[in-house]
């Protein structure tokens, strides 16, 4: 039975009213509900602007990405169909296009020179099968070949720059060698030539830098086609006498005629890791300043979308992912060959860790610290344990320097780290807003309290440049300027890591007897108790499947613990032996004792601080300490009795100050303190750095003395106070 008129009416009434309303205003569309004022003219053609203006922008970024699979694959007509199919298709449907059809084929074809695609916030890479197909220029190439290269990559990878600059006279020593030219070789100066590349990475620890076509004098001359091309056959196979790789990484022009080679010869890694290069990064800078994603994106190779999905990778807690700020020490590794290309992603997947340690010839571990105020413990617990080579302050280009900042500039001082500064955010800051946080950070370098050079870094010279001389120990701190979302810069930053060497000679301490650091504890089913930390003296090895037996404490009382190791695993790798200056962690059991208890080692017998030591080494455990120290900052004066917080190593405790040679202590004074713990005894060394805390307060010092409960101590004598020149850090400032 159909419905009377008026219902109908009322009906259509009701669906008139529940339908949205549009307005069109000047070509553009907007939905009016529950009565909203329509947006102005003014406003709408704003938003059809930027509409436009980021549809031309996609279009260019399209357009170019295509030019350059193009270029990359141009010999080969299989990628074809799929790249005339994503440049004629709808710009939304050429980016899926691209995505899930050219990649994946090109993987599965072997096709590729390792462009980075930065579409629609997501990256990908495909990685060369081999490296002659590698956009890093190998030994065998010639400079032919090295401009065919260069054609094909972008502006931000490209390996030929400007006239080069004059360099410093060669040093003796060191891992830099200058070579006018490697021509005409015969046989003994072959031999000779050998063996010089042999102690170059010796003192390079695995690495060596070789400039041709400088003269020793640090003029670059050049080198014409031919000689330049016999040259670098020369040197690799002087690389491949010892076993090593050659990767050009930058051409320049000559001054006198030709161009100047910058080339790095890299060992190859032995089975199991042994020779890997490792270096340590710790990421500091202020909350959201965009640490974590800056090292999501370098490890995984996958850029951030903008709303937190690179920096999910480094978190550890459920708490750190619900509210996006680290609150732990995570450490993530980047992994790069022996050709300078990075091991950690591929075209399909990320590599696994053991892919990654199995190819990569050299690994940088970053550090992610917290960068809030409330963790400011944890971030010092963080510099003090991981020993780090180097730190990487993160700066926000919209948030510029803040007291966070200055805060964790201070620390890297105090430690005596070389650092480098990174600005995140740039894709999000205005020019003029960037500038000023460029300018910020400048003046804070430059002025009294810190006193080092910063140097912008624009291309690829100048990266090699700077990562050659932060070795060193130079003031000079570069600056990057990266976008996570774009990825804008980021090709810099990854070259300035591969250049970088290891600063911390860990050879001369692989001899010692073991000396272990706990920085965490774990307890694995079906496994037991795992200790982490770092190794810093001697080597740990398994024999048939068993490991040494070594002395776990101090506990709450002092004492030690026989256990035996029964498993290593680096990186989360199971390898078979761990040497000094690696990060590793043990499986252990307690080997002897005379009840159940004894015999019984839980998780919750291990904490912080704890060490493995060789048992010829007689450990002992100390509540006192004698140090010498220098205070940074303090409100008012330090007096007997005072209480801060000790940073030794993996140490974290209240110790009081019971004696000092001075009546008074302020900011910037130098004394002779002894400290007492007030908890629980430690382990200490002569020679170990320590950082003191409370509130505002921040001093530095080293341990010169370890007091044991049955020496007598004597009352130190009073003295002037010795005042240090008006220079300070930035802590508390």
């Amino acid at each position: 039975m159909r419905c009377p008129k008026s219902c109908d009416d009322k009906a259509s009434t009701r669906n008139a009213k529940a339908q949205p309303r549009l307005d069109s205003v000047q070509g553009c569309e907007t939905r009016r509900l529950g009565g909203k004022k329509a947006p102005t003219p003014e406003k709408c053609s704003a938003r059809a602007a930027a509409r436009a203006k980021s549809a031309a922008r996609l279009a260019v970024d399209l357009a170019h990405q295509t030019r350059y699979i193009r270029a990359a694959t141009a010999q080969d007509s299989r990628l074809h169909p799929y790249i005339e199919r994503a440049a004629t298709a709808e710009p939304f449907d050429a980016c899926e296009g691209f995505k899930s059809q050219l990649i994946p084929t090109a993987a599965i074809l072997g096709i590729g020179t390792a462009p980075t695609l930065a579409i629609m916030g997501a990256e990908e890479r495909i990685r060369p099968p081999s490296p002659g197909t590698s956009n890093r220029v190998t030994p065998e190439n010639s400079l032919d070949n090295l401009k065919s290269i260069e054609a094909k990559l972008p502006v931000a990878d490209s390996l030929f720059g400007g006239p080069a600059e004059q360099l410093a006279p060669e040093c003796d020593e060191g891992n830099i060698e200058y070579k006018l030219k490697l021509v005409d070789v015969d046989d003994d100066r072959f031999d000779r030539l050998v063996t010089q590349l042999r102690y170059r990475l010796t003192e390079g620890l695995g690495e060596a830098l070789y400039e041709l076509g400088v003269g020793d004098d640090g003029k670059p001359h050049g080198l014409d086609e031919n000689d330049l091309n016999e040259s670098l056959s020369t040197l690799r196979r002087m690389a491949a006498a010892v076993g090593a790789e050659v990767t050009v990484l930058h051409c320049r022009e000559g001054r006198s005629v030709g161009h100047v080679i910058e080339a790095i010869v890299r060992e190859r890694p032995l089975d199991g890791g042994a020779g890997l290069i490792e270096l340590r990064v710790a990421v500091v800078g202020n909350v959201d300043s965009g640490k974590s994603t800056l090292v999501g994106v370098l490890t995984r190779g996958q850029l951030d979308n903008g709303r937190g999905l690179a920096r999910g990778h480094c978190f550890r807690h459920k708490h750190e992912v619900d509210n996006g700020r680290t609150s732990s020490v995570s450490q993530l590794t980047l992994g790069f060959g022996t050709n300078g290309s990075v091991t950690n992603y591929s075209s399909v997947r990320p590599h696994t860790q053991e892919e990654v340690l199995k190819e990569s010839s050299k690994l940088v571990t970053f550090v992610d610290l917290c960068g809030h105020e409330r963790y400011l413990k944890t971030t010092v617990f963080g510099l003090t344990g991981a020993v780090p080579d180097f730190g990487a302050v993160v700066l926000g280009a919209n948030a510029g320097v803040q007291k966070m900042t200055r805060e964790h500039i201070g620390l890297l001082l105090a430690l005596r780290l070389p650092f480098f500064a990174v600005i995140t955010k740039i894709d999000l800051a205005p020019a003029n807003v960037l500038q000023e946080t460029v300018d910020g950070l400048c003046k804070l370098l430059k002025g009294r309290n810190v006193r080092k050079m910063p140097y912008l870094v624009k291309d690829a010279g100048g990266c090699l440049s700077c990562a050659r001389q932060l070795a060193e120990g130079a003031r000079l701190v570069p600056v990057f300027q990266v976008s996570n979302v774009n990825g804008e810069n980021l090709d810099l930053l990854r070259l300035f890591l591969n250049a970088l060497p290891a600063r911390r000679d860990w050879v001369d301490k692989r001899n010692d007897r073991v000396e272990f650091c706990i920085d965490d504890a774990f307890n694995v089913p079906g496994v037991g108790v795992v200790v982490a930390g770092t190794v810093l003296k001697g080597s740990v090895r398994l024999t048939h499947g068993q490991g040494p037996v070594l002395l776990l404490g101090p506990d709450t009382t002092g004492q030690f613990k026989r256990v035996q190791v029964k498993g290593i695993h680096t990186k989360a790798v199971a390898v078979d032996e761990v040497r000094a200056g690696q990060s590793a962690s043990f499986a252990v059991k307690v080997v002897g004792g005379h009840n159940k208890e004894d015999r019984q080692l839980k998780r919750a017998h291990v904490r912080k601080g704890m060490v493995l030591l060789d048992p010829e080494l007689k450990p002992r455990a100390t509540r006192a300490f004698a140090a010498e120290v220098f205070v940074l900052h303090h409100p008012t004066t330090i007096k007997r009795g005072y209480q801060p917080v000790v940073h030794a190593r993996t140490v974290r405790q209240v110790a009081a100050v019971q004696d000092m040679n001075v009546e008074l202590l302020r900011s910037g004074t130098r004394a002779r303190v002894r400290f007492r713990f007030q908890h629980y005894p430690e382990y200490l060394s002569p020679g170990t750095p320590i950082i003191f805390r409370e509130g505002n307060t921040r001093g530095i010092g080293v341990v010169k003395r370890v007091l044991y409960d049955d020496v007598d101590v004597k009352p130190m004598q009073v003295k002037k106070v010795e005042e240090a020149a008006p220079v300070v850090t930035p802590l508390g400032t």
